[in-house]
């Protein structure tokens, strides 16, 4: 259940900030940010399991963000992978290319799932669903958009309404000040009334209780749970900042990854 927050065309130092948090099963493997692909130089976390990433960069300032469309079903191990995917949206180089390599996949070859992408200059969103004939772009405008487990505005996810009203309440201001702000929220694990959360369906592989948690903006289960964090910012051309946290944002401590991004290495 993972949370993409995007401020965008918010702050005078940069024009995009992205915080996420990343959530798991726990015994998922993954590595922290790394070179995944040396041209164009693409840096993300990497998925031990199948590869690919769910949070990548490139030195210009492109980045691409993933989330898995929830569903109470089993997902199908036979289909591409979405973590590789990224990977390669990401290796197009610009905004357009992405949208262009989107138009081009079959959704009924993956898993289904959302992006949020942009460039420092556009942020646009996708959603991929195995009974469309092509994924769906949505252009994204000036302000703070949250995206989890399902399309941006989704009833489904009152966490994200939660994060936004805390992001847009951020008043302008430097990265010093503006990143321990964003670690706080990014660390919210409070947990909404019970009334709050969407019921789940007959057959789902977890109860209302476990649904609860996951409701949360730093989710906590016994067995799934936010295992890391990514804060980046970007202008057009270039990255500003880039911050991972190799755990729970509750628990790590942020450091700073730009030179990854920044290495003419």
């Amino acid at each position: 259940m993972c949370t993409i927050i995007v401020r965008h065309q918010m702050d005078d130092w940069c024009s995009t900030i992205v915080a996420s948090n990343r959530d798991e099963f726990y015994d998922r493997p993954a590595s922290a940010p790394q070179v995944l692909r040396a041209k164009p130089r693409v840096v993300g976390g990497r998925d031990e399991r199948e590869g690919g990433t769910w949070f990548g960069l490139t030195r210009e300032g492109l980045f691409v963000g993933l989330t898995n469309q929830r569903s109470f079903g089993a997902r199908d191990d036979s289909l591409r992978s979405r973590g590789a995917l990224v990977v390669e949206a990401l290796s197009q180089g610009s905004l357009e290319g992405v949208e262009r390599y989107l138009r081009r996949i079959d959704p009924a070859a993956y898993n289904e799932f959302n992006l949020i992408f942009g460039d420092g200059d556009r942020v646009c969103a996708a959603y991929a669903r195995r009974d469309a004939r092509e994924v769906e772009l949505e252009p994204l405008g000036a302000g703070v958009h949250v995206l989890c487990n399902d399309r941006l505005g989704s009833p489904e996810f009152p966490k994200a309404d939660v994060a936004r009203a805390r992001v847009l309440a951020l008043v302008p201001d430097g990265w010093a000040r503006l990143r321990p702000h964003l670690e706080e929220i990014l660390a919210d694990g409070s947990l909404p009334d019970a009334a709050q959360v969407p019921p789940v369906p007959p057959g789902a592989p977890f109860d209302q209780e476990v649904a609860r948690h996951l409701q949360a903006i730093c989710v906590t289960t016994p067995v799934y749970g936010t295992v890391s964090s990514t804060i980046a910012a970007v202008s057009p051309g270039r990255i500003e900042q880039y911050w991972y946290a190799d755990g729970p944002p509750s628990e790590t401590t942020f450091v700073d990854v730009a030179d990854l991004i920044r290495s003419a290495g």
